[in-house]
């Protein structure tokens, strides 16, 4: 998959965002039209600009072969979770296409994180944690049940926090429509770890292994960890059915690829 995040074309100025997107979009379009057995692309959209991104968005599948967008963890301050973006999951809902998140690297706005040199080390998964943590209870993987949401980084945190998020709901969050481990198992997750074999084990046994699909972080890992991002996942101690899903089908799936 080519994507731009998190180098997205989220601007305040709709026409730089809208010519920078188009432009990316255009780009890896002509990339994965060159090796078209290999590429597919993740769309890039001026966002906040919600009108400008559904145009953008419908001329990426229509015309440049899209299977999905790439968005960052926020929108200039903003929650993935906000009422503003609704339109933009409706129409993707109506596609059964890919909402793809990565960290903004902004380190979950905190100084803490960002002033202590964390901003990716630490920033990211919590970035990824917070985003997803957003939409469970906004309720939305339940609302637009046929937009595959994908995740970065094993979803964060996520897969050591099932248990707790669903005991803490009651007396935190209790509007939230659905259980947070039942809401998480909706989602899907790259498995980029760092190739850390028990981060894999965790995301596997908390969301099920058809759930995970391969991820490298190319090109911001690269060397060994890049060289391992692969093959890692038949040594991590899944079984082997599960290394092969996450291997061989649940990308497939994931993006209509798969034969019927």
């Amino acid at each position: 998959m080519l994507s731009v995040a998190p180098q997205s074309p989220h601007l305040a100025g709709e026409s730089d965002a809208v010519a920078l997107a188009g432009a990316a979009n255009e780009s890896y379009a002509e990339l994965a039209a060159r090796f078209p057995e290999r590429f597919r692309i993740f769309a890039a959209l001026p966002l906040p600009h919600v009108d400008a991104a559904l145009r953008e968005l419908t001329r990426a599948f229509e015309d440049l072969g899209a299977v999905g967008v790439g968005v960052t963890t926020t929108v200039l301050g903003r929650t993935l979770a906000d009422p503003l973006f609704r339109p933009l999951y409706e129409e993707l809902d109506r596609r059964g296409a890919v909402l793809y998140i990565h960290p903004a690297g902004e380190g979950a706005a905190s100084p803490l994180i960002t002033e202590h040199d964390m901003t990716w080390m630490v920033g990211a998964p919590v970035e990824d944690t917070v985003a997803v943590m957003h939409l469970i209870l906004a309720g939305l993987p339940a609302r637009y049940p046929r937009m595959r949401v994908l995740a970065s980084h094993l979803g964060g945190a996520l897969p050591l926090l099932p248990r707790r998020l669903d005991d803490h709901l009651a007396f935190e969050s209790p509007e939230t429509p659905e259980r947070p481990s039942v809401a998480a198992r909706r989602l899907w997750y790259d498995t980029v770890s760092h190739v850390h074999p028990p981060a894999l084990v965790a995301a596997a046994a908390s969301f099920g292994a058809d759930r995970l699909v391969v991820g490298t972080d190319f090109p911001y890992e690269d060397g060994e960890v890049f060289l391992r991002a692969v093959d890692h996942i038949a040594g991590s101690g899944l079984a082997p059915e599960e290394a092969t899903m996450i291997l061989d089908t649940n990308a497939a799936d994931l993006l209509g690829l798969s034969a019927p």
